[in-house]
């Protein structure tokens, strides 16, 4: 995900897209390399990718047979494979499809930063150039959830169920900024990631023109990181291509995407406001992230501060879930942000249950 108006500590800065837009610099570097993960695999394949009508390739990865289809949604900066663990357990019971948003894992990537308005729209041409017809079951984590939303209300009646993992919510930007209190801004403004400078240069660089092949790059921006060991080779070689062929253009408009995560974000909260949504008894699930003790990382003397804008997170889930009489908000405990890697079970659960109830409700 990217930079939110919530303390970084809480939400953190998701570097599953590293292999494609992250400097080397930026890279932590592991002591002893895990075994190659299995799970990884199928996202190196391109069989289900789908051509747009303006010539783009969308990375698209399906698996099982059977309806509704479920379409799972990343939170920002992330790709398909943050469902490694999900996806093959719901494959087992129906048909489930993982997409990537344009410059994210084997995505074509776009000149300009993207908000949720156009990657929701990307969706959809998705869905219509892979032919993947409704009815739809979607499953949106963090900033995925502001594009399940915008999916429902422009295909109403083919969103017939939602699991929404620590979803954004519509005006979260402006509803936390409200709670933002100055002491914690600075914190957070103190513990920026150091790699951000090294994006910056690279992307300004990049825009520039001054960065090509052969000329000075002392910061690495061109050269290919070493993907994570726990990559399959045909998965490191698939994202070494998908990057070698993106132009300067491309490579800065996703690191600036990067940087302009709280900017976005707060366009985002605005464009998800609809005040009349209304859900009907539609199965919905809202898993709602919830650390013990306290914002991890955060001094004792913000807490206080760090709490409200859990209040304020907590608060907009429960209003999500309200939208259907069938909504549940379920709170996760223990769960860090990314629940779909931290307690996949609980996802899969989730959407076993949504899956389970859209049949039951339909007529014999």
């Amino acid at each position: 995900m990217g930079l939110k108006r919530i303390p970084l500590a809480v939400m953190g800065l998701s570097l599953v897209c590293t292999p494609l837009a992250v400097p080397p610099t930026a890279l932590a570097q592991e002591k002893e390399p895990p075994a190659i993960d299995p799970l990884l695999a199928p996202y190196a394949s391109t069989k289900d990718s789908a051509r747009l009508p303006d010539g783009r390739w969308m990375h698209l990865v399906c698996m099982g047979q059977g309806s509704p289809t479920v379409i799972l949604t990343t939170g920002a900066n992330s790709w398909g494979i943050a469902w490694s663990k999900v996806q093959p357990a719901i494959a087992a019971k129906t048909r489930v499809c993982a997409w990537d948003r344009a410059g994210f894992g084997l995505s074509t990537g776009v000149p300009k930063p993207q908000t949720v308005d156009q990657t929701t729209t990307d969706l959809q041409a998705v869905l219509a150039a892979g032919r993947i017809d409704g009815p739809y079951v979607v499953v949106g984590a963090s900033m995925g959830g502001w594009e399940s939303l915008l999916l429902k209300d422009r295909m109403p009646s083919k969103v017939v169920g939602m699991v929404l993992v620590d979803p954004s919510f519509p005006e979260q930007n402006q509803r936390q900024d409200r709670v933002y209190s100055p002491a914690l801004k600075a914190w957070d403004d103190s513990h920026l990631p150091p790699f951000l400078s090294v994006w910056r240069k690279c992307a300004a660089a990049l825009r520039a023109g001054t960065l090509r092949p052969g000329a000075p790059d002392p910061d690495r921006c061109l050269s290919a990181p070493k993907p994570p060991p726990t990559y399959p080779p045909e998965l490191a070689a698939a994202l070494d291509k998908a990057r070698a062929e993106r132009t300067p253009e491309i490579r800065a408009a996703t690191l600036e995407g990067m940087l302009a995560g709280a900017e976005l974000n707060a366009i985002n909260s605005k464009v998800t406001i609809k005040p009349n949504r209304n859900y009907g008894n539609m199965p919905l699930i809202v898993l709602t992230a919830q650390q013990v003790g306290g914002v991890p990382g955060i001094p004792a003397d913000l807490q206080p501060d760090a709490a409200l804008m859990t209040a304020e997170w907590r608060k907009g889930h429960k209003e999500l879930a309200a939208l259907s009489t069938r909504g549940e908000d379920r709170i996760i405990e223990g769960a860090p942000h990314d629940i779909a890697s931290a307690k996949p079970q609980v996802v899969i659960d989730a959407i076993d249950q949504v899956v389970g109830e859209v049949r039951a409700s339909r007529p014999r």
